[in-house]
């Protein structure tokens, strides 16, 4: 990401991916390879079977945690640099 882009714009970004990259594990993952599962598999290749499911929901969760995260009070500190405070002095001629 460029250094222009905001916290606010980043998170929103990890927050989409981790919400889209989840959900699509858990339904390509628990259709291809839960439902088709055997009774004759060993736990190995059920534990195997099961881990994209696992990853999916941790990363759903994540992108949870993200949306839970707190916003700062003061809008302008997602979008401004975090410097902004002493470009805006230099330009007042302070």
């Amino acid at each position: 990401m460029s250094k222009s882009s905001s916290p606010y714009v980043r998170r929103l970004l990890w927050i989409v991916a981790c919400f889209v990259g989840g959900f699509a594990l858990l339904c390509v993952s628990g259709w291809a390879l839960v439902v088709d599962g055997s009774t004759q598999d060993s736990a190995m290749v059920t534990a195997l079977r099961w881990l994209p499911v696992a990853t999916g929901a941790i990363t759903v969760a994540a992108g949870f945690f993200l949306l839970s995260l707190p916003v700062p009070e003061d809008p302008e500190d997602f979008f401004l640099p975090d410097d902004a405070d002493g470009e805006l002095e230099r330009t007042d001629g302070k």
